[in-house]
């Protein structure tokens, strides 16, 4: 390329680190990393996220922790999907070092063949514990985004216990949960149907200033419903009217999309009386919708 009058850029040495690291070549890969270096070349998120990835499946994730001090140094911000690699390489090395046995072998090649996008499933929260350890050792302190970012990812399963361990784990360390993380908490805690717990996340968001997701809040009343604890999803609904949400989107979110298409045709009939007696002014196709959802429902 050079002999040719043409300068390669980061991206063309990006894809020779990619091409070196898939094939095993490390010194290759390395001796690239020194031509960037002395060409000025900075790296950017991508070529960061190949190194990371390359020393890792090669077994070197002391190299990928210092990638990644260099990575927050140089000002970028790691990802889900950085953390995600660091994870899926850490739960590997973690099961070979406890295994011996063929059988538990297998488990562990299991583990290396995780995807990076189902690597959330395998998480547990000592390998969270030991990524925090890692990133310490590498002066790379996990900070709140680090904690959201796996919180978010535990929810998205489902994982709603180990993400509650590290929400406890935060609080131990003095780092302050976001809105972004309680509503991690309140959707996964909604789906699975923990409803009493979802309640008390509503209430401790409302205290903080946070504001619950209009998505979390129609799961929440509406299992509620469906539980029976009609008292308890009335409160929520009135909680839900002072958080200044637009009375349009409450409507078709929580009354139209929710106990509608439920079959809840009471329940919403008794939450837009609420919203009525508040003096709430729906749009003309909101409250065309509602009425002709309720006749529906009667008859």
């Amino acid at each position: 390329m050079i002999s040719l009058g043409y300068q390669p850029d980061v991206c063309t040495y990006t894809a020779f680190l990619h091409t070196y690291f898939s094939q095993g070549m490390l010194e290759e890969a390395e001796d690239v990393v020194a031509k960037m270096n002395e060409e000025g070349i900075r790296p950017d998120w991508m070529t960061y996220t190949v190194l990371i990835n390359g020393y890792a499946r090669l077994g070197l994730t002391h190299r990928a922790f210092d990638v990644l001090k260099s990575m927050v140094n140089s000002g970028f911000k790691p990802s889900d999907h950085i953390y995600s690699i660091l994870i899926k390489h850490l739960s590997y090395e973690n099961r070979i070092k406890e295994t011996s046995c063929e059988m538990c072998l297998d488990l562990s090649s299991n583990v290396a063949s995780v995807d990076i996008a189902h690597v959330w499933k395998i998480l547990e929260f000592e390998i969270a514990l030991k990524l925090f350890e890692k990133m310490d050792e590498h002066d790379c302190t996990p900070d709140t985004k680090t904690y959201a970012v796996l919180i978010a990812g535990l929810c998205k399963e489902g994982r709603l216990e180990v993400a509650q361990k590290l929400v406890n784990h935060m609080k131990e360390r003095g780092i302050s949960l976001t809105e972004d993380i309680y509503n991690s908490i309140l959707e996964c805690c909604c789906k699975l149907g923990v409803y009493e717990q979802a309640v008390r996340l509503v209430d401790a968001m409302v205290e903080h200033g946070f504001l619950p997701h209009l998505e979390s809040y129609k799961l929440l009343i509406c299992g509620l419903y469906q539980k029976g604890d009609n008292e308890e999803a009335e409160t929520v609904f009135r909680s839900l009217l002072s958080c200044g949400y637009n009375y349009d989107e409450v409507a078709w979110e929580v009354l139209i999309d929710g106990l509608l298409k439920r079959g809840l045709i009471k329940r919403c009939s008794e939450l837009l009386d609420i919203m009525v007696e508040r003096g709430f002014q729906l749009n003309f196709q909101t409250h065309k919708m509602l009425i002709e959802g309720l006749d529906g429902g009667v008859r």
